[in-house]
């Protein structure tokens, strides 16, 4: 069974970006309300921590995603015609995303270390920010993984003789 999950490695990148992002927001949240004076270190080390994680999962799916469009390009994509251009409208839109992300992390990365931990209400903001934009992108792909096999005539052909 084929899900949008599974089918390429920038959506296993961009489900487990959102993934974990909701579960770092959820401990974050709790010690950045406004009685507490200072974000605890463990919450800071823990974030630094994702965002280095994400930064090289990011470069070694922009290796599968680029190596992927280029295997798509050589030996030409499988299928009929319509079918062969979804895949390359597929691919160049995650190729652009991973692309965005290539220079909004380490941006993000640069911006955010020297940001002091008594500014709490500037991180209980940003991380409330943080998990509103990690649950719209589980949204957008889970809302995406049903309809492209679904509506395009239901199971997937069996390989056979």
């Amino acid at each position: 069974m084929s899900t949008a999950l599974s089918r390429t490695p920038a959506n296993r990148l961009f489900a487990f970006e959102a993934l974990s992002t909701v579960l770092f927001t959820v401990p974050t949240l709790m010690v950045t309300t406004a009685d507490h004076p200072r974000v605890p270190e463990w919450t800071q080390l823990l974030g630094l921590a994702l965002l280095l994680t994400m930064i090289g999962a990011l470069v070694h799916t922009c290796r599968l995603t680029i190596a992927d469009g280029l295997m798509l390009v050589t030996r030409g994509a499988p299928g009929s015609g319509e079918g062969a251009t979804r895949r390359l409208r597929q691919q160049s839109g995650a190729e652009r995303r991973l692309g965005w992300l290539l220079v909004l992390y380490p941006a993000a990365l640069v911006i955010l270390l020297p940001v002091p931990d008594t500014w709490v209400r500037f991180w209980f903001w940003s991380t409330l920010l943080l998990s509103l934009s990690a649950m719209l992108s589980l949204g957008m792909l889970l809302r995406g993984a049903g309809h492209t096999d679904c509506r395009q005539g239901g199971l997937p052909k069996a390989a056979g003789p």
